[in-house]
């Protein structure tokens, strides 16, 4: 959706309505990407390589670049994008730590 084209709310019920739906519709894909970070948690094995800092830079420059294309501050998007990297590295070495001890 281009920034001309969305919504303008009247109310803060509306508001809150549509942010209430595009978690609906975000979830999924989070449970998605969740699902690729278990793989690769079973793939590389070894809690000491969950955190790979040129991946997470590559990452966030395609954060930053998504986000310009779509009228999002791309230092906005870029925060969140470590934010949420940072969360999931950390959930890939649990998800290692957890494989090795079992």
């Amino acid at each position: 959706m281009s920034e001309a084209s969305r919504p303008t709310y009247s109310s803060m019920d509306e508001v809150r309505a549509a942010i209430d739906a595009l978690d609906e519709r975000l979830m999924p894909l989070i449970a998605e990407r969740t699902h690729c970070i278990a793989e690769a948690a079973r793939l590389k094995g070894d809690p000491s390589i969950a955190l790979v800092p040129w991946r997470v830079e590559q990452v966030a420059a395609h954060a930053r670049e998504l986000a310009e294309r779509h009228g999002v501050d791309p230092d906005l998007a870029e925060r969140l994008w470590r934010a949420m990297m940072s969360e999931f590295i950390a959930h890939e070495r649990e998800l290692m730590e957890r494989a090795t001890r079992s």
